[in-house]
């Protein structure tokens, strides 16, 4: 070893004085770098496109399966007719007192939130009251697509739409399994348009809700086999979940 050369001695006070200007430098890059690093993985994280666009009520038909929703006949504005997923308050689905109405025409009250083709209302435990009558048509009948396997990431439907962010991926894994298991409808954000479609509400290959297992396959990219059939503006998945796997 040269002996002009700084060397470190950890019981020694003084720093050579090239070790300090190395150890300034050293400390100024990861100051410097630690604001940038946090910003562009915020960037690179869906932090959530969707809108809570406000209050609003639809008439409809209540339908359980697979999840509660409104299905409304068609108008200017939904040609195919409207179906309109329903959640309730915090990490749950709608409250029980609404079951009583399946089948029923109802008038459902609550908070739109909106991303792309997700439309969900957000109801407080009276928010879904029994309609005088019906205000127009039924309902089409659903459409069948066919059979498809498609591979995306499983979400809640609830924070997905805009009401947490991000609403996908591992960051929000915990959350969208604690929303899906409290009878937030789940749904598939698939990685490309389905049928025109971009998200498809989940169900089981029967048409009720999906098992329990699915939550283990929450905010992973997965890939799901099933039929697709359409209801009014909506897709509704209905998967072989024994063909479901991990990618």
């Amino acid at each position: 070893m040269n002996a002009d050369e700084p060397f470190f001695i950890g019981w020694d006070a003084d720093v050579p004085r090239p070790l300090q200007r190395f150890v300034l430098m050293a400390a100024a890059a990861i100051v410097i770098a630690m604001p940038l690093l946090a910003l562009a993985l915020g960037r690179a994280t869906d932090a959530g496109a969707g809108d809570i666009v406000g209050d609003a009520a639809i008439m409809g038909i209540l339908e359980l399966k697979p999840y509660p929703l409104v299905r409304a006949a068609p108008d200017v504005a939904h040609p195919a007719g409207r179906a309109l997923m329903l959640a309730g308050e915090g990490k749950y689905g709608v409250d029980a007192s609404a079951m009583a109405f399946a089948g029923q025409p109802v008038e459902a009250r609550g908070l739109l939130v909106k991303r792309g083709d997700l439309d969900m209302l957000l109801v407080a435990p009276d928010g879904v009251v029994r309609a005088a009558a019906p205000t127009a048509a039924p309902a089409p009948a659903p459409v069948q697509l066919g059979t498809w396997r498609v591979s995306g990431e499983i979400c809640d439907g609830k924070c997905n739409a805009g009401v947490m962010r991000p609403g996908r991926g591992l960051a929000h894994k915990a959350c969208a399994s604690l929303c899906v298991s409290g009878g937030v409808p789940a749904v598939f954000v698939a990685t490309a348009p389905v049928a025109g479609a971009s998200f498809l509400l989940l169900a089981d290959k029967d048409g009720g809700p999906p098992p329990q297992a699915m939550f283990d396959l929450a905010a992973i990219p997965v890939s799901l086999e099933g039929q697709i059939e359409r209801r009014g503006d909506l897709a509704v998945f209905r998967v072989d979940w024994s063909r479901a796997r991990a990618l």
